[in-house]
């Protein structure tokens, strides 16, 4: 079956399980300029649960290919799904070279795309290797806060155990020490989590990272970071 016959199968299932409701909520808690369906992220699972029973003899490069289509419809429900298909498959992972996290990196404009992206994928490649410190720098150093928002989001695929994060407190904070004085919202909210994921691996360097930034950053960062330190949750 050619790809594109799949890929439409894949966009038809996803019609059939619209919810208007939703799609109208995505308009004000995550817009994009990509397609909103309007699909749960249950049932996102459900269907690419299926996919993989369809095709289970496919190789890892053939699943690739499929994710880069999907992608490629420029319908959210179709990019989140390519990210999780991919994202729990070690297979998949290690086949994944640097050129085709451009492909998958595609219509990056809202934080759902964003965190599914960097935590399913591009930081679990960048501790594996195959992304660079020198690529971390480069969205560092970006204008665009979704490139800058990757880079510190990047940093919890680091400590995340779930994504196979063994610790690294000195990149993450590399990476979160130049955001500090950016206090535009997304890049706040991802300055939080990554302190608060770097918490349970290194509680001792969050806090004299807050106590050495601390009147320095927003103040949505300080209240949720010191309530992770002194309580073990973020509220």
């Amino acid at each position: 079956m050619k790809m594109e016959t799949i890929v439409g199968e894949v966009v038809s299932t996803l019609r059939d399980l619209t919810d208007p409701a939703r799609v109208e909520k995505s308009k004000t808690y995550f817009p994009t300029a990509q397609e909103v369906v309007g699909v749960t992220n249950p049932h996102l699972k459900i269907v690419a649960s299926e996919l993989k029973s369809l095709h289970g003899s496919w190789t890892p490069q053939e699943w690739i290919d499929l994710s880069k289509a999907l992608v490629a419809t420029d319908i959210l429900e179709c990019q989140i799904m390519a990210y999780e298909i991919i994202g729990r498959n070690r297979k998949l992972l290690d086949a994944l070279s640097y050129s085709d996290l451009e492909d998958l990196g595609k219509n990056l404009d809202n934080w759902a795309s964003v965190d599914h992206y960097t935590v399913s994928i591009y930081g679990v490649l960048w501790g594996k290797g195959v992304v660079g410190d020198h690529h971390i720098q480069k969205l560092l150093d970006s204008d665009n806060f979704w490139e800058r928002r990757v880079a510190v989001v990047s940093t919890v695929a680091l400590n995340l155990k779930s994504r196979g994060g063994t610790g690294d407190t000195p990149r993450t904070l590399a990476v979160c020490e130049q955001v500090v004085d950016d206090h535009r919202d997304m890049i706040q909210k991802a300055l939080s989590w990554a302190l608060r994921e770097l918490s349970k691996r290194d509680h001792g360097a969050v806090t004299q990272f807050m106590e050495q930034f601390g009147n320095r950053l927003a103040k949505r960062v300080v209240r949720e970071v010191r309530h992770k330190l002194d309580f073990g949750t973020k509220n």
